[in-house]
């Protein structure tokens, strides 16, 4: 491979994870350490890394037709177009895209380009994540990228579609972006990225801790598990997030309840008013933060052996539900951080 072909590829690797500061770690020998998680996620890096370049050199070695090209690539950003928009909470919407092929090999932020929709299924495993581009200048030197997680069913995937909850930020450059968009637009996305893989039954219970946005992942993680009538796996999860107008899938987590393997538990840590005033029928929720005792609590009595503890939140809260299921004695391989 030549050094062109290789700098093309090197420019669409994901960012390198951001390796701590000395001030970040106390010198407390808390477990697991900041260096620890930075190594772990420098690893998981590394990986994807790998799998771009040996996708690359086989897309190399390949010549397909239009009709045979992937609709989602890791390597190559492919265009789809903007169905719709919807407001989930006061500051989250839900986008959904469809897949569409253009009518010529010119560039896809052309505003001359036909597109057609193309109804074909895709790869997008739960727990997966896509990548967002957006050209920041109109000489198209710079881009902004993003990622987020698909949550739409397997269905509307058949379909070419998926869905992704955005949480827009008042002075976010990638907010601006989305918030302009507008139905039919056509927006650029590759990937998709990650290494969950879930197999139905090999855990007796599944754990999930998650914070904000970072339930994206696993309600359509639990989502896939209750729906699926042979998979016996108990799914707890615990949800953290500021007041009653932060609730994420509130609506679905419900319907989740419904069913015999589901339960779930909202943290809130900024409410006022009486818990009672505001929680739905058959609601739990809680008032103040997860700490090692709520912890405790969901994982006792329980063999640790086959529970899988999932974790997506902000970097601080990633590293406290690590730390605690850690010193309850959840090991290595059964912890997935997101």
């Amino acid at each position: 491979m030549n050094e062109e072909n290789q700098q093309s590829i090197d420019a669409l690797l994901p960012p390198c994870p951001e390796e701590p500061q000395e001030s970040d770690c106390y010198g407390s020998g808390c477990s697991p350490c900041v260096f620890d998680i930075y190594h772990l996620q420098l690893i998981e890096w590394q990986k994807q890394c790998n799998e771009i370049r040996c996708n690359e050199r086989c897309r190399s070695e390949t010549t397909d037709t239009e009709s045979d090209k992937p609709l989602l690539s890791q390597i190559k950003f492919s265009p789809f177009q903007l169905l719709s928009v919807q407001q989930h909470t006061h500051d989250t919407f839900i986008y959904s895209f469809q897949a569409v092929r253009a009518s010529s090999e010119q560039d896809l932020r052309s505003h001359d380009i036909k597109y057609t929709h193309v109804k074909e299924p895709l790869d997008i495993k739960v727990g997966q994540h896509l990548i967002m581009r957006y050209n920041i200048d109109e000489n198209q030197n710079g881009f902004l990228t993003r990622a987020y997680t698909p949550i739409s069913d397997l269905k509307s995937s058949r379909m070419g579609q998926f869905e992704v909850l955005i949480k827009l930020y008042e002075h976010g450059k990638m907010s601006k972006y989305i918030q302009n968009l507008k139905e039919n637009d056509i927006v650029e996305w590759r990937g998709p990225f990650g290494n969950f893989k879930y197999v139905p039954n090999s855990y007796r219970h599944l754990l999930i801790f998650c914070a904000g946005t970072g339930i994206a992942p696993m309600y359509p993680i639990a989502k896939f598990i209750v729906e699926n009538d042979s998979d016996e796996t108990f799914v707890q999860m615990l949800f953290a997030c500021k007041s009653f107008e932060d609730i994420l899938f509130r609506d679905e987590m419900q319907q989740l309840a419904l069913y015999w393997n589901f339960s779930a538990v909202i943290f809130l840590s900024r409410v006022e008013s009486p818990l009672q005033s505001q929680a739905r029928y058959g609601e739990i929720i809680r008032k103040g933060k997860m700490d090692k005792s709520v912890i405790h609590e969901h994982l006792a009595g329980k063999t640790l052996q086959r529970v899988l503890v999932l974790i997506c939140g902000t970097k601080s809260f990633n590293k406290d539900m690590i730390n605690y299921v850690k010193q309850i004695g959840v090991q290595d391989e059964n912890i997935h951080l997101f």
